[in-house]
């Protein structure tokens, strides 16, 4: 299989099990099978409580699996996934840092020069309609435009995988619809 064909990350024969308070032992995820290929959109649907956060953050690294292995293009994935971003369902942004300052979060680690970080943070904070309200705190914006900072700042680093924990669901209706197809027109 050549390297265009691996997926960008994957799940083989994954278990997830926590203890609860009372010390038994909690399953989350058994045997799960799973991949993201480039260009695809793929949505994983099911119950509060099923698993779905934590197969996303087994996917990228952050947690990891009990049983089972993750991959990264074909390759057992160590430490977090070098491509991937993930927006919470929480907006997950530090209330002292301006619009701008929580996005260039979203690039720590890239190592570039000021230059680029800067009209790389200038041009999502703009594509995400947030242009005019860089220097605002998170405590001076909408809901809608709290989330709008979350997904700002996973585009920044132009990411191969964007993954979205229920990202619209402390919204309301019409906001939520709105970012909706923000992000659908994005991508």
């Amino acid at each position: 299989m050549s390297a265009a064909e691996l997926p960008i990350a994957a799940v083989r024969d994954v278990r997830k099990t926590f203890r609860d308070e009372s010390g038994r032992e909690r399953v989350i995820l058994d045997r799960v099978d799973f991949e993201v290929r480039k260009g695809e959109v793929v949505a994983v649907l099911g119950p509060s409580g099923c698993g779905k956060s934590t197969l996303l953050r087994i996917l990228i690294g952050l947690i990891e699996p009990t049983a089972g292995r993750v991959f990264s293009h074909g390759t057992p994935l160590s430490g977090i996934h070098a491509g991937a971003a993930l927006v919470f369902q929480s907006f997950a942004l530090f209330p002292w840092l301006s619009v701008e300052e929580n996005v260039r979060i979203g690039l720590t680690g890239r190592n570039l020069p000021e230059a680029d970080a800067a009209a790389r943070v200038n041009d999502v904070i703009a594509r995400v309609g947030l242009s005019g309200h860089e220097r605002a705190t998170p405590k001076e914006l909408s809901g809608g435009m709290k989330q709008r900072v979350g997904i700002a700042r996973a585009l920044v680093s132009g990411p191969e995988l964007l993954l979205m924990d229920e990202p619209f669901s402390a919204l309301d209706v019409m906001t939520a619809e709105l970012l909706r197809a923000e992000v659908y027109r994005l991508w």
